[in-house]
């Protein structure tokens, strides 16, 4: 089945590219959902706070990590509704979000609601730059007591090297501020603000930049970020070069 990989925020794009900026009004919250098992659903708000209508388009898909890498898959188990919108200045919609299953999910379920908004086409005579704004948002069907277990390592790969971090629990772990330390002290950012979510039984990579030349093979560093569950203080073992 064909994928889809989208970023993982809220991300403007330039439909076209003339003068002068026109900016979205549309607004959504929240921006990250949880449904603890047994329940199935949940409900969104979005507010057009502009002067004139927006349309809008409403998906959700699979979120899963593959080799990885984040990526978003197209989904029947969950729907939105509604799919689309035509929202006049200043109202609120509500879209319902729904796990068809009757079946309460037995481990955690990831998905991502993508609410893009669908740029007009420029006035006649009007110079301007439409951005046409797409939200990615994060939404769980979670089991209640589920656990976190992520382990660590460093692999290399045609000269350059990666942090794995890979969670074999059943929940998972958002991770922000994200920073290797080699054995002489040096410090590699990998990310200042949010890093990513590392799933459930699954897998998350980053690119550690300039790294190929001073983390040294077969040895460790030491890996400091901050999780959702508090500060993050780990070594990880750096594997030879493939």
């Amino acid at each position: 089945m064909r994928s889809w990989i989208f970023g993982l925020f809220a991300t403007s794009f330039i439909a076209v590219a003339p003068v002068t900026a026109l900016a979205s009004s549309l607004q959504v919250m929240p921006v990250n959902i949880e449904v603890p098992a047994p329940g199935a659903v949940s409900t969104v708000s979005i507010t057009n706070s502009g002067f004139e209508s927006v349309n809008a388009q409403i998906r959700i898909f699979k979120w899963v990590q593959v080799n990885g890498q984040d990526e978003l898959v197209p989904t029947k188990d969950v729907v939105a509704s509604p799919p689309a919108l035509k929202m006049q200045p200043g109202r609120k919609s509500v879209i319902r979000i729904v796990r068809l299953s009757k079946t309460p999910a037995a481990v955690e379920e990831t998905y991502r609601l993508v609410v893009d908004e669908v740029p007009k086409p420029p006035k006649p005579g009007q110079a301007g730059v439409a951005f046409a704004v797409r939200y990615s948002i994060p939404v769980f069907f979670s089991k209640p007591g589920a656990d976190i277990e992520v382990s660590w390592k460093v692999v290399a790969s045609g000269g350059k090297y990666f942090l794995k971090a890979d969670n074999t629990g059943g929940r998972r772990v958002r991770i922000a501020g994200l920073r290797v330390v080699n054995g002489a002290g040096k410090t590699f950012t990998i990310a200042e603000g949010l890093a990513g979510y590392v799933l459930g039984q699954s897998s998350k990579q980053w690119l550690i930049k300039g790294g190929a030349k001073s983390v040294i093979k077969g040895g460790t560093i030491r890996i400091v970020a901050l999780s959702d569950n508090g500060p993050i203080e780990a070594t990880a073992n750096v594997a030879a070069s493939k």
